[in-house]
């Protein structure tokens, strides 16, 4: 499936990006070369695995601690 965004700022090496009907906020460096605040995107999403119940309550709290996949 595919989305389209804009990034409307970065902050403290976090990038917003605005999407249909919602926010992403994704580690600045994980950007496209070039890309910065104005610049639209193309998103491609695609499914890498199904998460073990067990485990996702861990996934979650990493991610929080900003150690993003």
């Amino acid at each position: 499936a595919m989305i389209s965004g804009l990034i409307d700022r970065i902050e403290d090496g976090v990038a917003v990006i605005l999407l249909e009907g919602g926010r992403a906020y994704v580690p600045a460096d994980r950007l496209p070369l070039g890309a910065g605040p104005g610049t639209l995107l193309r998103l491609t999403w695609e499914v890498a695995g199904q998460a073990d119940p067990g485990e996702v309550g861990a996934l979650i709290e990493h991610l929080r601690c900003g150690e993003h996949l």
